[in-house]
């Protein structure tokens, strides 16, 4: 009697909306909020709970009449009754909520998903953003610094930051270091004949694919490493770090790895010790770094107030549609102000910074250094040297960014003013 709808992309979807679907729904949520103590759920696919349901003998499933095709099988609804009674079911909405926002049927809510003002959203339109301004395409610097607000365009209608998960990259798709190695996705293991998997991917190799390239190469993929770290670190919203990345886990290539129980998606711990004293260092710091610091992380998108913009000179930013380059600074009442700034050209600037009187500026972070000193600890032999190397760039106020870097810079008080 029924019909078949694959909205999954794995077959026959829920009919979510189905006044018994839906009950079973929320019964099952509310016993692993109880008995199990899950503190929240991340739902795949989750427009295919916004999808209205069949319809028959001229009235929809929740008994209301309809006219004509008004309604059909699978439109979406502004407000789909299973997102509502989980939205207000006294359990559930005191748990983490957090919709994937699409659907392998072409429904796509990034932004628009309905949210009763509890529900956070995999920020697809963030990775997509990232992904294309760190690899120096043109036309992103807006965008990229729309993300770095927590994209408040995006979340309006009372929405906040944390409204938005942050991410670079999730189990579907590219690791971040196959996201730095490969243009082209490599998947014959499945035994789809390299069919299957995501084709838009936004990745560069940096100049040669695979692993097996030149010195150079490998270097600048350690820094465009460190430049997607930093990014997700210092942008407003919730930062969500795929494991393993955070050591440089690597599929081959491999960006649909669901069918494969072994190393591709093993966590490796041996891999992750052989790093901990470069990329796992520097991913460990900035995520410290952040929490320490008072104006990552806000409860409410920035305002003049809180980040100033900059461009190669500062409050002159440049927004134009070949500018590779986005700057600001914070100010935050643990740290004083910070200076962080992308270059994403693949010409080597020195810019000037602003201005303070009384203070100058102390480097912390610099991808295109190599570790230790891509993050300066205060306890790191051989800091004050690496320090004393820019002395006469930071006497005149100024800082040479190399190519496909980024930095952040403190203020401190200036002992010679």
């Amino acid at each position: 009697m029924g019909e078949f709808y694959n909205y999954s992309g794995c077959g026959n979807t829920f009919n979510c909306n189905h006044p018994v679907v839906r009950k079973f729904i929320v019964d099952c949520l509310r016993y692993w909020v109880t008995e199990m103590h899950v503190d929240g759920f991340r739902f795949d696919l989750a427009s295919i709970m916004t999808r209205g349901s069949s319809l028959w003998n001229g009235v929809n499933v929740f008994g209301t009449p309809i006219e004509g095709d008004m309604l059909t099988i699978g439109t979406p609804l502004s407000s789909p009754p299973l997102i509502d009674m989980i939205s207000n079911d006294p359990i559930l909405r005191g748990v983490k909520l957090i919709a994937e926002a699409w659907d392998a049927g072409g429904l796509y809510q990034v932004g628009t998903f309905p949210h009763w003002g509890i529900w956070s959203e995999w920020n697809g339109k963030y990775r997509d953003t990232v992904r294309q301004f760190i690899k120096g395409t043109d036309g992103f610097a807006g965008a990229f610094a729309e993300c770095v607000c927590g994209s408040p365009s995006l979340y309006q209608g009372g929405r906040k930051p944390w409204n938005s998960i942050n991410l670079v990259c999730a189990h579907d798709g590219f690791t971040l270091a196959d996201l730095v190695t490969y243009n082209n996705k490599h998947n014959l293991p499945n035994g789809e004949d390299n069919n299957d998997g995501e084709n838009h991917n936004n990745s560069w190799n940096c100049g040669e694919e695979g692993e097996f390239v030149s010195a150079s190469v490998k270097k600048l993929r350690k820094r465009q490493m460190r430049n997607f770290f930093l990014s997700l670190m210092v942008s407003q919203g919730v930062p969500m770090i795929h494991m393993g990345d955070e050591y440089g886990h690597t599929k081959g290539g491999n960006n649909n790895t669901y069918c494969h129980d072994n190393y591709l998606n093993y966590f490796r711990w041996d891999k992750k010790e052989e790093s901990s004293s470069d990329f796992f260092r520097f991913c460990s710091l900035l995520i410290k770094f952040r929490q320490e610091c008072e104006s990552l992380g806000l409860d409410d998108f920035p305002t003049s107030e809180r980040l100033q913009w900059h461009g190669h000179f500062p409050v002159n930013p440049d927004w134009s549609e070949t500018s590779r380059f986005v700057a600001f600074t914070l100010v935050d009442s643990v740290k004083g102000e910070i200076y962080i700034a992308f270059n994403m050209s693949h010409l080597p600037f020195t810019i000037t910074l602003p201005e303070r009187p009384g203070y100058r500026w102390e480097p912390l972070v610099d991808t295109s250094k190599s570790a230790p000193y891509d993050f300066l600890t205060p306890d790191l032999l051989g800091r004050d040297i690496a320090i004393q190397q820019y002395a006469h760039f930071l006497d005149a106020n100024m800082y040479p960014m190399l190519s496909y870097s980024s930095i952040i810079l403190l203020r401190t008080p200036d002992v010679n003013a």
